[in-house]
């Protein structure tokens, strides 16, 4: 004789998977577990960082091949490329350094969290070291259990988007870097000022 309690089937609580399901669950899931916006916003700082980076070396190998009139121009858009690729890749830290605050409602947000973990460290430390071959293992295993966080890139339109305003705060900060450094330190003191 059966047990019918031993009988019920579960429900599926994964997100994994492909199709529009999951990333429909995904969207769900995402306002009520907030590692997973951690991490759709950390991907997206990341790729813009990168986008940055690649326009900024390009900009770089233009600098140092132009004459020396273009070259000053050239110098100003690299010294914005930089400066805009540095203010992308803060925002991703900064995501980075909300992660610990932010709890995980579900073993997806865990994945969520892991994700930021593991791809964060691919750019500073060697991934075959002690414990990274030990969380990416453990990762493994929770998306085998829950399923993977369904990781897009995002709209060009965005990116786009991002990297401007990257760049407008840059130009501005390289401003007024130039107008410091335009300014020189041995000026006559204003009128009326007594110096002695």
């Amino acid at each position: 004789m059966a047990d019918s309690d031993n009988s019920t089937t579960l429900s599926s609580v994964t997100l994994g998977g492909s199709g529009e399901g999951a990333v429909k669950g995904f969207a769900r899931s995402d306002e009520a577990d907030p590692p997973l916006a951690l991490l759709r916003d950390w991907l997206r700082a990341q790729h813009v960082s990168q986008v940055l980076c690649r326009l900024q070396q390009r900009l770089e190998t233009r600098a140092l091949g132009a004459a020396y009139p273009a070259a000053m121009d050239a110098k100003i858009g690299y010294s914005i490329a930089y400066q805009a690729e540095v203010e992308a890749a803060t925002a991703a830290l900064k995501i980075q350094d909300r992660l610990p605050h932010t709890p995980a409602h579900s073993l997806l947000g865990i994945v969520a969290k892991l994700e930021i973990i593991v791809g964060a460290d691919r750019d500073i430390d060697d991934p075959t070291d002690f414990p990274w071959p030990h969380i990416e293992s453990i990762l493994r295993d929770l998306k085998e259990i829950a399923g993977s966080v369904p990781l897009e890139r995002p709209d060009r339109t965005i990116v786009q988007a991002d990297c401007k305003r990257y760049q407008a705060i840059a130009a501005d900060l390289v401003d007024l870097k130039k107008h410091a450094a335009d300014s020189p330190f041995d000026e006559e003191p204003a009128a009326g000022v007594d110096t002695e």
